[in-house]
């Protein structure tokens, strides 16, 4: 599982670089929208308006971008060795119920994107944080443990079956 966890890293990294492209580009557009200077002022209030949503979004957007170089820089931390329990940077083979048993990578700006490996849907994997809902609640859990956990207004069962 390490090839197949180091191919995760590099896809969701490549995600991660690709969103970070996106705001940069969408913070210089919106900031040029909010250009005041010399005979380019805004003639009325719905103009100045506009020129003020506009620098709130550059605002959002830059602030978005620290966000994804930050997280970017957290993947270089997180590394490839081996877990033992659901913390960063681990891959983990879990069946939730009755359902087929799924993997999900534990990385820095997860946000529950599946991602497909070596373009073969059977080696789809889902990418979440250690802090969201289902992950919170199997911190510290290692293989073959098994937890009832709440899922929106249902409470499931989770057999933790591997972990890279």
């Amino acid at each position: 599982m390490t090839h197949l966890k180091s191919a995760i890293a590099a896809a969701w990294r490549a995600v991660l670089e690709e969103r970070l492209a996106a705001a940069e580009a969408g913070q210089k557009t919106a900031r040029s929208g909010t250009r005041v200077d010399g005979a380019h002022r805004p003639a009325n209030r719905g103009e100045r308006g506009a020129v003020t949503a506009q620098g709130y979004l550059a605002l959002g957007l830059g602030q978005r971008a620290v966000e994804l170089a930050e997280q970017i820089r957290l993947m270089e931390e997180v590394g490839a060795e081996a877990r033992s329990e659901i913390v960063v940077g681990a891959l983990v083979r879990l069946r939730v119920g009755s359902e087929q048993p799924r993997l999900v990578a534990l990385l820095p700006g997860a946000d529950a994107t599946r991602l497909e490996i070596d373009g073969h849907a059977a080696a789809a994997v889902q990418v979440l944080s250690v802090a969201s809902p289902l992950m919170r609640q199997l911190q510290g859990c290692g293989p073959g443990d098994t937890e009832e956990v709440s899922l929106g207004s249902q409470i499931v069962e989770v057999e933790i079956l591997e972990i890279a």
